[in-house]
């Protein structure tokens, strides 16, 4: 009787998931694109200097606000440890091997430089370590051992998934050659500009589809759950990460606004309860893009050209959540395996997630990849990680709508700072056009200003 109960229960999952996977890749598929199209178009709307200015901002306030979340993180963890006293880990007790956070800042370099750039529409570029056991030949035995000291060999590969930080920063670079060329790049510059807004006319349509891709997607998800027993021992985990995303959201990036602005931070949160609610449903901070444009030019008023420039660099960099998720789920599988952490690796583990989360891909069940990647660049047992993925699917929408809340305060900020060069600029551009003008017209003929010339011989003649 349980098993025919699990078989349609199971029949029921995979009926309900086509029409959740449909909504899914569509949305991503516009997703790259999109975040593309909209750098450039924002890049080309502003001068070089107000490009530079703001994405000098933008990356300050992801590298501020990415090292408090982090840091938060730490606490939390290391004052509450949830892994003490766990016996779910499937690893023995080891000792963790030299630290590799140099392979993953190698790999943000890397993909900051891609090899091509429409090969970084769908591949990133990652390195894997495998520990493998060196046999040597005992010559007074005859015999063959295994080396005592294992060796790692590190292996270079493309794997699926869009190198998002690549796109971003060749996006701006391509950009700002455009705004070089000047008028010469009119026509592409108008091409980029019908195009973004061509995505988000689709992006239009596709939202209607969201109510019923969002019931099924919760439906798939729900009847997914398999083992209720893990999650019972994950709690304390899944709570504590929860209370870190609390204390940021409410507390950290509210407290940035009003310290900035000096003005109610929760109006924020009613102006963009839309774009939080999608993330919160879909956790995908790209998907979420389309929506989060609409809040933040409609509903707060920022100026497009900042949302065109700033929310696809946010949508891209800023990962507040998930890097305190992973840096708490790290050092929790250390816990579990009771291996003891000192001030030099948990700063190392800090950095490590921080970095990561740069490039992370803002779509969905990425947090227990990302967290596979940190653990094998700390020395940590990568192969605990699975017990993540229990409580994963749940903490990665809670993470995804911090992410997306970080990028609606931040994008705010923004515009709160150059607001005073933007409007400088404007005005600077119309005085601009309208001398041109004037200038022009003096080129132009007119019968009635310029006198018929007068020839010495017509006189005589006359």
């Amino acid at each position: 009787m349980k098993e025919s109960s699990f078989q349609v229960t199971t029949l029921i999952s995979v009926v309900l998931e086509m029409p959740a996977e449909i909504f899914i890749n569509v949305l991503q598929l516009f997703a790259v694109p999109l975040i593309v199209t909209s750098v450039m178009a924002g890049v080309t709307d502003l001068n070089n200097q107000m490009s530079k200015k703001t994405a000098f901002l933008a990356t300050t306030y992801v590298c501020a606000s990415t090292f408090i979340a982090v840091a938060i993180g730490l606490t939390l963890v290391l004052k509450a440890k949830p892994g003490e006293g766990q016996d779910i880990s499937s690893t023995d007790k080891v000792d963790p091997p030299p630290l590799s956070i140099h392979l993953v800042l190698q790999d943000l370099l890397r993909n900051m430089i891609p090899e091509n750039f429409l090969q970084a529409f769908y591949e990133q570029y990652k390195t894997k370590q495998d520990i493998i056991k060196i046999k040597r030949r005992d010559s007074d035995r005859g015999i063959s051992q295994n080396d005592t000291d294992p060796d790692i060999e590190l292996k270079g590969q493309y794997i699926p998934g869009a190198n998002m930080i690549g796109l971003v920063i060749w996006s701006f670079i391509i950009g700002i050659l455009l705004n070089t060329a000047g008028r010469k790049a009119r026509v592409t510059v108008e091409a980029i500009h019908i195009l973004n807004n061509a995505i988000k006319i689709i992006f239009s349509w596709i939202l209607w589809y969201l109510p019923i891709g969002v019931m099924f997607l919760i439906a798939h998800q729900v009847l997914e759950i398999r083992d209720w027993t893990a999650i019972i021992k994950l709690t304390k985990l899944s709570g504590l990460i929860l209370l870190g995303l609390v204390i940021h959201g409410l507390l950290v990036l509210p407290g940035i606004y009003f310290i900035i602005l000096r003005r109610n931070p929760f109006v924020i949160f009613k102006k963009g309860s839309r774009a939080l609610v999608t993330a919160l449903i879909i956790a995908s901070s790209s998907a979420t893009l389309p929506v989060t444009f609409q809040c933040c030019e409609e509903k707060m008023k920022v100026n497009e050209k900042i949302c065109r420039l700033i929310l696809p660099i946010f949508t891209t960099i800023n990962m507040n959540g998930t890097g305190l998720y992973e840096v708490i789920a790290a050092i929790f599988i250390a816990q579990i395996n009771d291996i003891e952490l000192d001030i030099g690796q948990l700063i190392s583990i800090g950095l490590t997630v921080s970095i990561a989360s740069f490039g992370t891909a803002g779509i969905p069940a990425t947090g227990a990849v990302s967290t596979i990647l940190v653990l094998s660049a700390v020395g940590l047992p990568a192969q605990d990680a699975y017990i993540l993925l229990v409580v994963e699917w749940l903490l990665d929408h809670f993470s995804t709508m911090v992410n997306v809340l970080g990028d609606i305060f931040g994008v705010a900020v923004i515009n709160h700072l150059c607001h005073n060069d933007l409007m400088a600029y404007e005005s600077d551009s119309v005085r601009d056009i309208g001398e041109v003008e004037k200038n022009l017209s003096c080129l132009e003929p007119n019968k009635k200003l310029i006198p018929r010339p007068s020839h010495p011989a017509s006189r005589s003649i006359s």
